[in-house]
């Protein structure tokens, strides 16, 4: 009777290795337009896959002279086809108590993600 559990479990980790995904780099550029929202401080991005955190925010850079666009180049090293994430403006998130964001990754290398705070 032992005999087949261990050939069962044998095959098994003969294919397990086989539907691990290949990893690859992905960039994203995120583009954020804060325009219209009083008293911005500062613009920060949190996420699901490194180097993104949901505990600390990754900070974004005025991109134009009136900073009323913000941007972010994230590379990750990941096997996914997209990521999640969330803005956030002077430490608030953005959307608290709905979904996160799902970027997903385009066919070459870099992706540009363009969005306004708080507007799916």
């Amino acid at each position: 009777m032992k005999t087949p559990s261990l050939l069962l479990l044998l095959l098994a980790s003969l294919l397990l290795p086989g539907c691990v995904q290949p990893a690859h780099d992905k960039t994203v550029v995120y583009l954020l337009d804060v325009r219209g929202l009083p008293n911005v401080r500062q613009v920060g991005l949190r996420g699901r896959d490194n180097p993104l955190s949901w505990n600390q925010d990754l900070p974004l850079m005025p991109a134009n002279p009136d900073s009323s666009l913000y941007r972010a180049v994230v590379t990750t090293h990941t096997g996914y086809l997209l990521t999640e994430v969330k803005f956030t403006v002077n430490g608030e998130f953005e959307f608290k108590e709905a979904d996160n964001r799902r970027i997903e990754f385009g066919p070459g290398d870099t992706t540009v993600y363009r969005a306004r705070f708080n507007v799916q």
